[in-house]
C-alpha cells in the first residue's frame, strides 16, 4: 500500500463520523430532489397541470417556494455530502468491492455518480445565490452533439447507451431480488414496517431503472442515426411515456415509482449501513 493511500485512510478514520453524517444528509437531500421530480410528474398524470422535469428542474421548482433559497443552500450541502460519500466508495472501497472487473466497474460508477452530484450541488448553489439559473431545454442532446463531433463519436455514444442499459438492467434485477435490503440496518424494526420499506424500495428502484433504460435506448438510437437531437433526459423520458397509449397511466405509475425512490433515499438516510473506513 502506498504512503499516499495510507495517509488518505488515516485521514478518513479521523473524519469518519462527520463523513457518515454528511452521507446520511446526502441521501436525505437526494430523496427530496427525486421526491419532487416524482410529485410533479404525478400531479401532471392526475390532471393537476404542470410538466415533467428532472433533478435540475426540481431544484428550480423548489426555489420558487417561500424560503426556496434557504432550502437550496441546505440541499447543496447534502448533495456535496452525497458526492463525497460516492467518492469515498470509489477511492477507498470501504464496502470491499475489490479490484476485480466487476468491482472496478462498480467503483467507476460511484466515481461518475459522485461527479454528477457535485455538479448538481454547484447548480443548487448557483440557483440559491442568483435566484434562478439559465437552463437549456435539452442539455443532454447538446452534450451528445459534442460527443458525436469527436473521432469515433458514434461508437462512444453507443457505448454510453449500452452502459446505461446495463445499469438499468442491474437496477431492475436489484429491485426484483430486493438485494438492496442487505445494506440496511433494520433488525430492530417490525416485520410489517420492514416489508413496507422493502416494497417502497422495490417500486422506487424499478422506476429509476425503467427511466434509465429509456434514456439508454434513445442514446443507442441517436448513435445509430448519428442524430443528437434524439437523446433525452429524465424529463423527456417522462413526457415520452405520457404520449404513449395509456400514457396517463404509464406516467402515473412511473411518477409514483419515482416518488417512492425519493422516499427510499430518505429511508437510506435513516437506516443504511454506512462504513466510511475500516
Amino acid at each position: 500500500m502506498s504512503d499516499a493511500r495510507e495517509k488518505v485512510e488515516r485521514a478518513s478514520l479521523q473524519v469518519a463520523p462527520g463523513l457518515e453524517t454528511l452521507a446520511r444528509f446526502g441521501y436525505a437531500s437526494k430523496g427530496v430532489v427525486y421526491g419532487t421530480v416524482g410529485a410533479l410528474a404525478l400531479g401532471l398524470a392526475l390532471g393537476a397541470g404542470g410538466s415533467t422535469t428532472d433533478t435540475r428542474g426540481a431544484l428550480l421548482r423548489l426555489q420558487d417556494l417561500p424560503g426556496g433559497s434557504v432550502v437550496l443552500w441546505i440541499l447543496m450541502v447534502g448533495l456535496v455530502g452525497y458526492a463525497l460519500w460516492q467518492l469515498v466508495r470509489a477511492m477507498l472501497d470501504p464496502e470491499h468491492q475489490g479490484t476485480g472487473a466487476r468491482g472496478l466497474v462498480k467503483r467507476a460508477g460511484y466515481l461518475i455518480s459522485g461527479g454528477a452530484y457535485l455538479v448538481l450541488a454547484v447548480f443548487s448553489a448557483r440557483v440559491a445565490a442568483q435566484g434562478s439559473a439559465p437552463r437549456d431545454p435539452n442539455s443532454e442532446a447538446q452534450a451528445a452533439q459534442q460527443v458525436l463531433q469527436l473521432p469515433g463519436g458514434q461508437l462512444l455514444l453507443g457505448l454510453a447507451g449500452v452502459a446505461l442499459l446495463a445499469v438499468a438492467a442491474h437496477q431492475l434485477y436489484n429491485a426484483y431480488e430486493a438485494r438492496f435490503m442487505k445494506r440496511m440496518a433494520l433488525t430492530d424494526v417490525g416485520a410489517q414496517y420492514k416489508g413496507t420499506l422493502k416494497r417502497i424500495g422495490q417500486l422506487g428502484i424499478a422506476a429509476r431503472g425503467l427511466l434509465l433504460g429509456l434514456v439508454g435506448v434513445f442514446l443507442l438510437v441517436a448513435a445509430w442515426r448519428s442524430q443528437a437531437s434524439v437523446v433525452i433526459g429524465t424529463a423527456e423520458a417522462l413526457a415520452w411515456l405520457r404520449e404513449q397509449p395509456a400514457g396517463q397511466f404509464l406516467l402515473g405509475a412511473v411518477a409514483l415509482g419515482t416518488l417512492c425512490y425519493g422516499v427510499w433515499c430518505l429511508t437510506q438516510a435513516l437506516y443504511r449501513r454506512i462504513k466510511v473506513a475500516d
